[in-house]
């Protein structure tokens, strides 16, 4: 139905993977919708590094994949790729709400740029047909479109959007560079975004208001703030298990700050894409400068 792209314009900082692999979780469990997360890097990066799986081993990057990516370009080239096979080679995460879609194996050692070019645009164009079939085969899938300047696969993600979250800092030098100066990718032009201020602090000058009015943002601008719980989650690629604990338990009478702001992103995202609602809202802690 709905592709939701996440993608920071810088390097680094904006908190926008971490956004990437707990905005999937928020949304299957809040709202009626079976959810797909992807990503535009190979086997083990980006939002990967969130989760522990059962069938990793050392060598999974270079061994034969039966799921992710490689799996679905062996499909498509035998022309049997389908939204149905799209489900089959994934991982479930939350039982019949939420899958995960690996990447493929590391770029192989092309001789010469053409052909490392060609590779790319391969990978470009299998995602393109991915991202078409997960369209029919899920409520939503978000995908991690990556940091800084946008490579191929990534270019494929924000092209077939539906909703870009755009991450962002406190950082106004990083700011300056990245949105006075128009760096954005074109790909961007006429699409709904909603801006993601990542680690935000509310005692900052440098409020969602501020950095809204003096870059002169027309859509939403929302914050998330630090986390040391996610923090430590991520390290440990234990996040499914913390944003669950973080929900607070059925009552919600325990949920923390950094539940609520992602929950917030998550509500404003499914008013923009007209998905079916879950429970009442949590509302936004972080909502306003």
């Amino acid at each position: 139905m709905s592709l939701i792209a996440v993608w920071s314009p810088l390097s680094s900082g904006s908190g926008s993977t971490m956004l990437a692999s707990s905005l999937p979780i928020i949304l299957a469990m809040e709202y009626q919708v079976k959810v797909l997360m992807a990503h535009g890097g190979c086997a083990g990066e980006r939002l990967e590094q969130a989760f522990v799986f059962k069938k990793d081993s050392l060598d999974y990057i270079t061994a034969f994949q039966d799921t992710g990516m490689d799996a679905l370009e062996r499909l498509k080239v035998s022309g049997r790729l389908n939204p149905e096979n799209v489900r089959n080679y994934t991982l479930p995460l939350l039982s019949d709400r939420l899958d995960l879609l690996r990447g493929p194996k590391l770029y192989s050692a092309q001789e010469n740029d053409t052909e490392r070019m060609k590779e790319k645009e391969a990978r470009a164009n299998l995602m393109s047909s991915v991202l078409e079939s997960s369209k029919r085969s899920y409520d939503v899938t978000v995908a991690d479109a990556g940091n800084g300047l946008p490579g191929a696969v990534d270019r494929a993600i924000l092209q077939a959007a539906d909703l870009v979250v755009v991450g962002l800092s406190q950082n106004l030098h990083k700011l300056e560079e990245e949105l006075e100066q128009q760096r954005l990718p074109p790909e961007l032009r006429d699409k709904q975004c909603l801006y993601m201020i990542g680690k935000y602090d509310r005692e900052s000058n440098c409020t969602l208001q501020n950095i809204k009015r003096r870059f002169g943002l027309k859509t939403m601008v929302l914050g998330v703030p630090y986390s040391s719980g996610m923090t430590d989650a991520w390290n440990t690629r234990s996040v499914l298990a913390y944003i669950q604990r973080s929900r607070g338990g059925t009552d919600a009478k325990r949920v923390n700050s950094l539940y609520y702001a992602i929950r917030n992103v998550a509500d404003v995202a499914a008013e923009q894409l007209g998905l079916p609602t879950g429970g009442s809202k949590a509302g936004g802690l972080h909502a306003l400068g």
